[in-house]
Formats: structure tokens, C-alpha cells, sequence
């Protein structure tokens, strides 16, 4: 039955669409577009030689090119409206089912009465039977003097479980790492500390270095003292001044710094 009303659809459409169909408005477009044309193409070639301007030539043109963009876009409208009309049509098929409503087919229809519900567990939707109030104060009063009741279970003790390879393979690894990356110790001096005992080495040889460095610096400044107080030359007679006192003489201090260091 679907397979014979699916054959006269198709049938239909086969024979509407062999059907000519003339449009008359469309078709007094392109003439008006054809004859739009051949006076383009003649006043192209008279225009020269006769009193027909070129805005004439040019006006047909025009006619021309909005004679074609017409049939164009009535041909972009019928071809939405022709897929329009097949989506709705394929929509409205899909909604009827006819698989379903048809009684012929044996194969998709089924009888409800014949399905059974899937138990994997007989005896699974039985209920224990429910226990009273007395039954349970008679459990309660057995469970106080010790009758019975409920056992509880020994002391749980802890079972030893091998401890798995990966792990001690991952330990032994980070050690080597550890034992690889880990620095050296840095040395650690020990600091100096102040002492109250005085060597008497030391003390003499500070005394003996103090009278050597005090005895040069004498001795330097006899020198400067006696280069200062030296006889001078006649001056010029000038104007009394008053006396400039004497510089202080100046040590050496790189020269006693090496004596000391010495």
C-alpha cells in the first residue's frame, strides 16, 4: 500500500512536470529584451552616418540589461519557492508514518500483549516480610541480658601486604638522585675570638717596631729641620713683613707604612 501511493506521487510530479507552461509577462520581458538588443546593434551602426544620437543608443542598452536582470531575478524567486515547497513536502511525509499506519505491514507492527518485562533475578521483587513491634523488644530484652543478639565481630587486625615492585624501584631511584645532586660540604673555619693571654714574644716585637718607626721619624724630621734652618741668599730689600711662622715638616707615610708592614 505505501510502496503504490509513493509510485502515484512520483507519477504526479513526473507528469506536472513534463507539462509546458507559458508566462506571458515573462515572456514580453525578453522580447522587450531581444528588441532592446538588435536596436543597440543598429543604432551602433547608423548612429555614424544618420540624425540618431548615441543617448538613444545608450538608453536601449539599458533597457536591454534590466530586461535580463528581471527574467534573472523571477528565476531566483521560483527556485526558493519550488525548495520551499519540497522541504514541506518531504516534512510532512516524514510526520505521516505510514510504516505505522499501515495494517498490511507485519513486520513494523507489534502487539503490546506479547512484550514481557526482562527479570534477570527471579524473585527479586519480593519484599522481606516486615518485623513487629514485639519481635523487636524481644530482640532488644535477649541482646540486654546477653542472650543473643548480634555478634560482633573479633578484633580486626591489619593483614601485611607485599609492598609493590614499582615503588621500591621508584625509592631506590630518588635516593641515587639524592646521593647524585647532594653538594659537598662547605668547609666551616672556626672564628676568631678574642683571647685575654698576651704572648710576650708578640709584646717585644711590637716595642721593638714602635722604637724602630719612632727612631727613622726623628731621624727624618732632623733632616727637614736642618734643610729648613740652611743659610739663604741676600734677598732684595723689600718692605718689612711680618714673619711667616714655619711649616711643620711632613712625613712620609707610604715609607712608614712599609716599614711597619715589614
Amino acid at each position: 500500500m505505501a510502496g503504490t501511493s509513493q509510485s502515484e506521487t512520483r507519477a504526479q510530479s513526473a507528469a506536472s512536470g513534463l507539462k509546458i507552461r507559458v508566462r506571458y509577462g515573462r515572456l514580453a520581458v525578453a522580447v522587450l529584451g531581444l528588441l532592446a538588443v538588435l536596436a543597440t546593434l543598429l543604432g551602433l551602426v547608423l548612429a555614424p552616418f544618420t540624425a540618431l544620437s548615441f543617448s538613444a543608443v545608450g538608453i536601449f542598452f539599458a533597457i536591454a540589461l534590466g530586461s535580463v536582470a528581471t527574467l534573472r531575478a523571477l528565476a531566483v524567486r521560483d527556485r526558493n519557492r519550488k525548495l520551499l515547497a519540497h522541504l514541506q513536502a518531504t516534512r510532512e511525509q516524514a510526520l505521516q508514518t505510514p510504516a505505522f499506519a499501515d495494517e498490511a505491514n507485519q513486520v513494523i507492527s507489534r502487539k503490546a500483549a506479547e512484550d514481557e518485562v526482562f527479570d534477570a533475578r527471579p524473585g527479586s521483587a519480593r519484599r522481606a516480610p516486615a518485623i513487629t513491634a514485639e519481635e523487636l523488644r524481644a530482640e532488644a530484652v535477649r541482646v540486654a541480658r546477653g542472650d543473643g543478639g548480634v555478634k560482633q565481630p573479633a578484633t580486626w587486625e591489619p593483614t601485611k601486604v607485599p609492598k609493590p615492585t614499582y615503588v621500591e624501584v621508584r625509592e631506590a631511584t630518588q635516593r641515587e638522585i639524592v646521593a647524585r645532586v647532594r653538594p659537598e660540604p662547605i668547609p666551616v673555619s672556626e672564628p676568631l675570638r678574642p683571647t685575654k693571654h698576651i704572648s710576650l714574644k708578640a709584646a717585644e716585637g711590637a716595642k721593638r717596631l714602635a722604637a724602630e718607626v719612632s727612631a727613622e721619624e726623628r731621624a727624618s724630621i732632623a733632616s727637614v729641620v736642618a734643610k729648613t734652618e740652611a743659610p739663604a741668599p741676600a734677598p732684595v730689600e723689600k718692605p718689612v713683613e711680618a714673619p711667616v711662622p714655619a711649616a711643620k715638616p711632613k712625613l712620609n707615610l707610604d715609607a712608614v707604612m712599609q716599614r711597619r708592614r715589614a
